[in-house]
């Protein structure tokens, strides 16, 4: 074959095994959205199955080959090729390493788990849970050392969800962060001082209607998506022009739900300003976990709880709880969303001690890998984390070792791009606020276009076409770095920052 041949049947099986993972994508949203209790052994089997057909299709010979070929030529091919077939090249070499019988495996383990986790959370039954997860820290070890790592085996698993990132160079910042972070908060906690707690009682359906106008208003296309109740939020993917968000009600505090609403909306605007030409490739793909963090993070803390938006959030009360826009104001819904003080839930947290949360599973995923850490010591070793970041401990599992469904899903080494995306949102918002003078004025008025365009120019349309500190250095002009992220947090409350 000539490269144009070549290039024709690699765009093709790329087209093709983005189609598979769509349809995994479906099952999996299903199983969190509608699927009855009892299928989830059936359900997992289906995984299982299109697990080990993915794997198949990506790790043929003839397939390995093909994209072999297209590297080795790499210097000849423009631009957009290039940038496929070198990412194309790292997930099929990192896929071949892994046997079908381990993929296929693993697919199956982490959708048993998942069911497992869902029963064990509400009923407070770590016990149950537990031999779970302790499959799924064997088998990402095993992982590990199957495909390989430079200096750590989380390295490898971090790789997954923020590529070419190592554990030497995200724990020095996270846990300098963490250390900031700690020495802030208490001051802006002494600063602010008690907020009183949100009472009333906001029916689900208004609920949903408020979310869905957010959503929309801040550009989310309900043609393109749709809005949905689950366990555990999420946004999902499931082709060009189907983006699909999930939240969850709390019948006693509508805020919670609009800023969980926000945040899925902040991932699903990401995607769906994806270049849709690109879709399936690499350059049609978010370029790590941590990039999309900071869309979601952005626009549910950073725009989510400013002033301005309060204002707009005042505003649209009036059209669906206008008794609670008659007994509060824009001044006091601000004061709602911007409690500062330790919590259990990391979900729950404020934006002030939320990175604090992901540095403590930080360190406990490292040592579960490492095997300094197992599985049955973990309650105990989460205890003692809380109490050294945040000062508090949780006498129930389910509002500690068991509230995330990360680990039982089989997600070690995701949780850091949490963090890293609250440090990366930070940057490119100093860089917004710089290109875009008066733009939180608009917020107010429910003016969120001038923001979402200049993300789509500067965030969204790139693809992977470079690597993920590359992407936000090109943006913010500067190495990344925690300092814009904490000078934003410290000028919102107006308080100094003392190293």
């Amino acid at each position: 074959m000539n490269t144009s041949e070549k290039l024709s049947a690699f765009y093709a099986r790329l087209e093709e095994l983005y189609r598979l993972r769509c349809v995994t994508g479906l099952l999996n949203w299903d199983q969190q959205v509608f699927m009855p209790p009892q299928a989830s052994d059936f359900r997992a089997a289906q995984l299982e199955s299109m697990g080990r057909l993915i794997h198949q299709r990506e790790t043929e010979n003839q397939f390995v080959d093909l994209v072999q070929g297209l590297f080795d030529q790499l210097e000849t091919l423009n631009d957009d090729d290039k940038v496929n077939v070198l990412e194309t090249h790292r997930a099929v070499e990192r896929a071949r390493k892994l046997p079908e019988s381990f993929v296929a495996e693993q697919s199956k383990v982490c959708a048993l788990s998942y069911s497992a986790w869902c029963v064990a959370r509400p009923a407070n039954d770590f016990k149950s849970v537990a031999p779970h997860l302790t499959k799924i820290v064997e088998l990402a070890r095993q992982e590990a050392d199957l495909v390989g790592y430079a200096e750590h085996p989380y390295d490898a698993l971090l790789d997954q969800y923020e590529p070419y990132a190592r554990l030497s160079q995200i724990k020095p910042v996270l846990t300098r962060l963490g250390e900031k972070l700690s020495r802030l908060y208490p001051r802006i906690q002494e600063k602010i001082g008690v907020v009183a707690e949100l009472h009333g009682e906001f029916a689900e359906e208004q609920q949903r209607r408020l979310c869905e106008r957010i959503a929309r208003d801040v550009g989310y296309d309900f043609e393109r998506g749709r809005l949905d109740k689950t366990h555990h939020p999420f946004e999902s993917s499931l082709g060009p022009r189907d983006v699909r968000i999930t939240t969850r009600y709390s019948s006693s505090n509508y805020l919670s739900t609009v800023f969980t609403t926000l945040h899925e909306t902040g991932h699903a605007l990401y995607e769906l300003g994806l270049p849709e030409r690109h879709k399936g490739t690499p350059l049609g793909s978010a370029v790590s976990l941590g990039v999309h963090e900071s869309q979601s993070r952005l626009w549910e803390n950073i725009v989510g709880r400013s002033p301005q938006f309060s204002r707009y959030l005042h505003g649209l009360l009036g059209e669906i709880f206008p008794d609670e826009q008659k007994r509060t104001n824009a001044e006091q819904i601000w004061q709602q969303c911007n409690k500062v003080a330790p919590s259990l839930i990391r979900v729950e947290a404020d934006e002030v001690t939320y990175s604090l949360h992901v540095v403590v599973r930080l360190v406990l995923e490292e040592q579960l890998i490492s095997g300094a850490l197992s599985v049955s010591e973990l309650p105990g070793a989460w205890d003692q984390m809380y109490q050294r970041y945040l000062g508090i401990s949780s006498p129930h599992h389910k509002d500690g070792v068991l509230q995330d469904v990360h680990w039982y899903g089989g997600m070690l080494g995701y949780f850091p791009t949490y963090a890293l995306g609250n440090i990366y949102a930070g940057c490119i918002y100093e860089k917004a606020l710089s290109d875009l003078p008066g733009l939180e004025h608009g917020f107010e008025r429910g003016e969120f276009r001038p923001l979402l365009e200049w993300l789509r120019v500067q965030v969204h349309q790139h693809g992977m076409r470079h690597k993920p500190l590359t992407l936000v250095e090109r943006i913010c002009g500067h190495a990344v770095n925690e300092a814009p992220f904490l000078k934003y947090l410290a000028d919102k409350f107006g308080c100094e920052q003392h190293d």
